[in-house]
């Protein structure tokens, strides 16, 4: 018997190795594999208008479009670590520019400046400035980046009224790369009121494919300093409509329901140089269409749960018990009365400009689709702008502290 069954037990283990080394065969996909030394990562984009000042780098044969737009693109180089610890080398990174009219011809021309192709793989934001939306409107801005199999839709866009490139060579504190810094930065809106939210190509991409109006956030650099603040209100053109302060961007978040982390002030009523803050937890927000006949107009219901965040000493005497019921009350209608004229500011600035970013059509075509349809052609320039609206703002201080 073992003598017969020798064969068959070599048999199986000459089988079994054999099946193993076709898996190792077909397992070995680094025959093309590209070290990361070998490449140029692109992390951010900057679209500029080219201001007529080529640069011998930027010129090549073009016949036609001329060289209108100019794109910047920070690079992020990996360099192989000297150490023979095996610390990690530092971050470099550099931007190289090019210009034309075609932004996938300006990057195949770029790729002439460097010693490495571009991977777009790990791309984080686009910056537009103002004039570049004026010139092209956002929908001819982003098309490239929208028809590439190398790009990420989830790439964050901003906006910015100088030039684009200076912000994508800012040089954060932090040390991180700028097209990093960026896409982090715009995490912050569910605490910063003044951030208007995460705005990507492919939700942007959505709302020019819908025709509908649409909100950016606007980064600034001013002396030394870049800060993401206030709102780049896009029509339905893809231009570039009007700016929306810090104050205004904050009534869109919670007239929208997206606010999460408001800080809302108000004066001492006897004191009006001390300033007592309210710091938002949660709130339901609730927006319904009306119709009465030929009659249109809306409710906006606000409830506001948080705390007291600070109040600032008054000169004695005064009665500031944050702890006291009756004062508390007090406070929440003061609080409730800056809200509701925020938000009051807010409507009238979007009905004053003509376009409804704030969901006031999406509604009325929820609730009453018929009569949508009768007024949806005239909506942005007749109806919007004369609608009324009825606010209720209902504040609720749930705490007060560790400090009464």
């Amino acid at each position: 018997m073992k003598v017969l069954l020798f064969p068959r037990r070599v048999g199986r283990i000459l089988a079994l190795w054999l099946l193993l080394t076709a898996l190792c065969l077909m397992l070995t996909g680094c025959w093309d594999r590209r070290e990361l030394q070998d490449r140029h990562f692109a992390l951010a984009v900057a679209i500029d208008v080219a201001d007529g000042t080529i640069s011998a780098a930027e010129n090549f044969v073009q016949p036609y479009g001329g060289k209108l737009f100019r794109m910047s693109v920070e690079l992020l180089d990996f360099e192989p670590s000297q150490s023979e610890r095996g610390s990690l080398s530092p971050i470099k990174t550099y931007v190289v520019t090019n210009a034309g009219r075609s932004f996938f011809e300006m990057n195949r021309d770029m790729i002439s400046q460097l010693g490495k192709p571009i991977s777009w793989e790990h791309i984080q934001v686009i910056v537009i400035s103002e004039a570049a939306l004026a010139a092209g409107g956002l929908d001819q801005l982003i098309d490239w980046f929208l028809r590439d199999n190398e790009m990420r839709w989830r790439m964050r866009l901003y906006v910015t009224p100088g030039e684009a490139r200076p912000v994508i060579q800012f040089k954060p504190p932090s040390g991180e790369p700028a097209g990093i810094f960026l896409a982090n930065a715009a995490r912050n809106y569910f605490r910063n009121p003044h951030i208007v939210g995460i705005q990507d190509v492919g939700f942007t991409a959505v709302s020019l494919d819908k025709n509908s109006p649409l909100v950016l956030p606007k980064v600034e650099l001013t002396d030394d300093i870049l800060k993401l603040g206030g709102t780049a209100v896009i029509d339905k053109t893809g231009k570039l409509a009007a700016y929306l302060n810090e104050y205004e961007t904050m009534a869109d978040k919670i007239i929208i329901g997206l606010e999460r982390g408001a800080v809302i002030t108000t004066p001492c009523s006897e004191h009006p140089d001390y300033i007592f803050a309210y710091e938002l937890f949660r709130h339901d927000t609730r927006l319904h269409a009306h119709v009465d006949g030929d009659n249109i107009y809306y409710t906006l219901d606000i409830t506001m749960y948080g705390n007291i965040a600070e109040m600032q000493r008054c000169p004695e005497p005064h009665m500031h018990v944050s702890d006291n019921p009756a004062y508390a009350q007090k406070l929440e209608r003061q609080f409730a009365q800056e809200v509701k004229q925020m938000v009051e500011h807010g409507i009238k600035v979007h009905q004053d400009m003509g376009i409804d970013v704030l969901f006031f059509g999406r509604r009325l075509k929820i609730s009453h689709p018929r009569k949508w349809e009768a007024v949806k052609e005239r909506w942005d320039k007749e109806i919007f702008p004369k609608i009324p609206v009825i606010i209720s703002v209902n504040m609720n201080i749930n705490g007060v502290g560790e400090h009464k």
